[in-house]
């Protein structure tokens, strides 16, 4: 069960989460240095209302989904009307955003979110004026899908109220925990997810420990996910943050 201070939180902002794969003509690593260096700068120029603003490099697939991810977007704004009509500064900036975006993303899911922070804060920033170091240790999102018999209600209940004190008992190595409720999928075709689960680690030590802990002994987190996730995939992340809130 939430705080009433974090159930405040959680409302403050509409989340929306992109999961984005490059064209076909580029390679990874070219789509990489084109995100960091060129659309990161242009996205914070020309986008005003954008509260916070996270990129995460995908680096490994340790269970890969429906579909291979090049990057991983995490935009925050006061509301959605913010994001459907106030992105951007004007249409020119709309013109240099696109034109941008057209020269390495082959195409983005995107989905609302509320978002719960279990445990931990952001990251420092924000670097509005240059290319965002990566932040140091590593970081995990895990896509989950509900089980067939479940509803999406029934999924978040369980999720949220039963899963995450055991992930917080048992997670000790983790430095911070988010849960990210979907409540729409903005994108037509996307995955249909019910929920996006953020593990970051502060350090390498600290997530090779917690990865070890997983094989050693009974997992009651791991045997809990059974109950309620029928489909997950699990991605490292290499995260960079470009805004965050108040700063």
């Amino acid at each position: 069960m939430t705080s009433g201070g974090e159930a405040a939180y959680a409302g403050a902002m509409r989340k929306l989460i992109f999961l984005c794969h490059r064209l076909p003509s580029i390679s990874h690593e070219q789509y990489t240095e084109q995100l960091l260096r060129s659309h990161v700068p242009i996205a914070l120029r020309h986008h005003p209302s954008m509260r916070r603003y996270v990129v995460n490099e995908v680096t490994t697939g340790f269970l890969p989904g429906p579909r291979e991810l090049d990057s991983v977007g995490e935009l925050s704004f006061a509301s959605l009307a913010d994001y459907r009509e106030r992105l951007y500064d004007s249409d020119a900036g709309r013109k240099v955003v696109s034109a941008d975006v057209a020269k390495f993303i082959g195409g983005a899911d995107a989905y609302e979110c509320t978002e719960h922070v279990r445990k931990g804060a952001d990251r420092p920033g924000p670097y509005e004026s240059a290319i965002p170091e990566a932040s140091p240790g590593a970081k995990l999102l895990l896509c989950l899908k509900r089980r067939p018999d479940m509803t999406h209600e029934q999924f978040v209940e369980h999720w949220t109220v039963v899963h995450a004190p055991l992930v917080l008992e048992h997670g000790a190595r983790a430095a911070k925990y988010v849960q990210n409720v979907i409540d729409a999928r903005l994108s037509p075709g996307a995955h249909d997810y019910d929920g996006f689960a953020e593990l970051h680690f502060a350090s390498e030590d600290d997530f090779a420990a917690q990865m070890a802990a997983h094989g050693q002994g009974p997992n009651p987190v791991q045997d809990d996910t059974a109950n309620f996730v029928g489909e997950m995939a699990v991605w490292r992340l290499r995260e960079h943050v470009a805004r965050i809130p108040g700063a």
